[in-house]
């Protein structure tokens, strides 16, 4: 099975030990500094004030960690995944709570059992809501700052859709700019996605495409 990789990826070889060797990979999204570094900065100087610090992406902890000077010890600093928390351990992290299922319903579960408190949230310029309002509903005060930006690629990589027996799509992104760069999503294709946000996103295009 010959297999569209559309999202980031460090390691080739890991992506064909888990859809096999016949693999191409044209990441559909990238990954640029925020406008406003000078919030994000500043943020991170006031991580006395909170009491979590929650990362659902790599890319959040490369453009914030090393802005955290001073972590104080009563922070709790939670992840989303494997993916995450290795990023943070890369970086010096060592002591991080990784939440059971990696998705964004899996981390309002987590949050529901912890203590009430403030949270502060470095995440995409065009995150979804899905997270931050339920951290709201559960009772959490929840400071979101943009860490970093989401976009297309400005010199995408197109190829022959019909070469290909899946595409596996890793955020809602990826099946937007998919969408963006080949017109629609093939019907005729296996379409593979990270989660149930990005399941969610594939369905909801296969609608509008009816």
């Amino acid at each position: 099975m010959r297999t569209l990789f559309t999202g980031i990826t460090e390691d080739i070889e890991k992506l064909r030990q888990h859809y096999g060797q016949d693999v191409v990979c044209t990441p559909l999204i990238e990954i640029t500094e925020p406008d406003d570094i000078d919030s994000l900065k500043e943020a991170c100087k006031q991580l006395m004030n909170y009491n979590y610090l929650l990362f659902t992406s790599r890319f959040a902890v490369r453009h914030c960690i090393s802005l955290c000077t001073q972590i104080p010890p009563t922070l709790r600093i939670v992840s989303i995944g494997t993916t995450t928390t290795a990023e943070l351990h890369k970086a010096g992290i060592s002591n991080v709570e990784q939440v059971d299922k990696d998705n964004s319903y899996g981390v309002v579960e987590w949050f529901s059992q912890q203590t009430r408190g403030k949270i502060l949230f470095p995440r995409s310029d065009i995150a979804l809501p899905i997270i931050c309002d339920g951290l709201k509903e559960l009772g959490f005060d929840v400071h979101t700052i943009t860490a970093y930006k989401n976009r297309m690629p400005i010199t995408p990589t197109k190829v022959n859709i019909n070469d290909f027996d899946q595409i596996v799509f890793t955020s809602p992104s990826t099946v937007n700019h998919f969408v963006e760069l080949y017109g629609a999503l093939p019907a005729d294709k296996k379409l593979v996605a990270r989660g149930p946000i990005t399941q969610q996103a594939i369905n909801n295009q296969l609608i509008k495409q009816q």
